[in-house]
């Protein structure tokens, strides 16, 4: 009896799907006090806005992801020690020749963790994006687009409706600003 009971806790255990996902250590909305801790302080990018990138080793160690992915913290707030997460990039690092994106494993990754999608007979030719909206108002973005030069621009990016929201508010009225600046020249 002891051998059976084994035997069933053995078995389910082995047969339970291992779903790896990076553990970005925050949620969209929150400081970034635990990652600046962990990390570093972030880097300014338009007022109001700061970014921290980080090798994507160092947050998912166990999903086959290498130093040409990495994750990149966007934050929005007037101050460092206000900003929240607005968002999470994985981003490509492209070497001007689509070696990381030819070998497919932000795509590999983004298909395990948030579900499959069509990308076609042959997945490196795939040049669209996918987005997934979940019922606790994540929004979810893959994109794989060949841009300029032949270069793929390949991306996930985590965030939420009210921050994609905001996100989007912060660059419009950006827009609005280098544009009445452009004339006043």
């Amino acid at each position: 009896m002891k051998n059976l009971i084994k035997f069933i806790i053995i078995f389910s255990i082995l047969s339970t799907p291992v779903q790896a996902a990076c553990d970005f250590l925050i949620d969209i909305g929150d400081s970034g006090k635990k990652v600046f801790d962990k990390f570093d302080m972030p880097l300014p990018g338009y007022k109001g806005q700061y970014y921290l990138p980080i090798p994507s080793p160092e947050l998912c160690p166990n999903d086959n992801l290498n130093n040409d992915i990495a994750v990149e913290y966007v934050f929005l707030g007037e101050t460092e020690d206000a900003a929240k997460l607005a968002a999470i990039r994985m981003i490509v690092m492209n070497d001007g020749k689509n070696t990381e994106n030819n070998k497919l494993t932000l795509m590999r990754y983004v298909k395990k963790v948030y579900g499959d999608f069509d990308t076609g007979q042959n997945p490196q030719i795939f040049d669209s994006f996918k987005i997934w909206e979940k019922s606790n108002n994540d929004v979810i973005v893959y994109k794989r687009m060949l841009g300029e030069e032949e270069l793929f621009e390949e991306e996930l990016m985590i965030t939420t409706v009210e921050y994609d929201e905001k996100l989007g508010k912060f660059y419009y009225d950006l827009e609005v600003e280098l544009e009445k600046m452009e004339q006043e020249q």
